[in-house]
């Protein structure tokens, strides 16, 4: 399969964190390094974005209809017609040289995001959660680059940590940290390194490799069941959307080789996205 160019897709620094909006037919997603909000309006075909008034690492949607961002600050609130941010909970605040990254909302509607250094080497961290009650826990630790995560079921976490070339499996108890690890796949005999992931409806595994220019699809137990090729190197992640959730969108990252690098990409890959995988079922504001 060969993923196409979403008509006028802007070449983004560092695109990541892609999110269906279900009830307003809408995709957003942001970049990193040039600070933005972007916005795919499918029935107009139109991008808009908005500036950031802080650096962004995930883009998460919450059940209740918060759309909230990982951001080198913390845990904020996001507007997406403004981009304005309010923050929740500080995370890090003492560590100017990390900031948050790929995170998502847990099944139980709390976000979950990690920390990594902005520059090399990379010094360990932690991924953590956003409790109901405003706290911030860390629930895994000894983490260099925290990506992909995904939950195929509510006590079961996928997980990237990208320099192992490794997508984990593990015990996800509702309340304190991880429990074992359940299960590896080993994808280091892929080009590339493991990135942004996400599900789809039968629970099988679509991950974007940065430097791979491709997305992935692996079964649970790693049998590699089609591949998506990517017209540029740098795949960053991955979300299911449209109204029948069966595009599958991609984000990528700016290379100077690389005329399309930076843009969006779609593909229909014959499978469909899981509701509540990821997606936004309400209007988020």
């Amino acid at each position: 399969m060969h993923a196409e160019p979403v008509a006028d897709a802007t070449r983004l620094a560092l695109g990541e964190g892609p999110v269906w909006d279900a009830s307003a037919r809408r995709l957003r997603w942001i970049d990193i390094k040039e600070p933005r909000l972007f916005t795919l309006d499918q029935p107009a075909d139109r991008i808009d974005s908005v500036e950031l008034d802080v650096v962004p690492g995930a883009l998460i949607p919450c059940p209740d209809g918060r759309l909230v961002l990982a951001s080198e600050r913390g845990f904020e609130l996001i507007d997406a017609a403004t981009g304005r941010t309010s923050l929740l909970a500080p995370v890090e605040a003492d560590r100017p040289d990390r900031r948050m990254n790929d995170g998502k909302c847990d099944p139980f509607g709390r976000p979950v995001a990690g920390t990594m250094q902005r520059a090399e080497p990379r010094q360990p961290g932690p991924l953590y959660r956003l409790e109901d009650d405003g706290a911030v826990r860390p629930i895994l630790d000894g983490l260099a680059i925290p990506n992909g995560l995904d939950w195929p079921e509510p006590d079961r976490l996928w997980h990237i940590d990208t320099p192992t070339r490794r997508i984990d499996l593990y015990e996800y108890p509702e309340h304190g940290p991880l429990g074992r690890r359940i299960r590896s796949l080993d994808v280091s005999h892929l080009p590339g390194s493991p990135d942004g992931m996400t599900l789809d409806a039968d629970g099988n595994l679509w991950v974007a490799f940065w430097d791979g220019g491709a997305v992935h699809c692996l079964s649970p137990e790693g049998r590699p069941l089609a591949t998506v090729e990517v017209p540029v190197p740098r795949a960053t992640s991955c979300a299911f959307g449209g109204p029948d959730l069966r595009t599958l969108y991609i984000t990528t990252a700016r290379s100077a080789e690389h005329p399309l690098s930076g843009a969006l990409f779609s593909v229909d890959p014959g499978v469909s996205g899981r509701r509540g995988g990821g997606q936004v079922e309400h209007g988020a504001q």
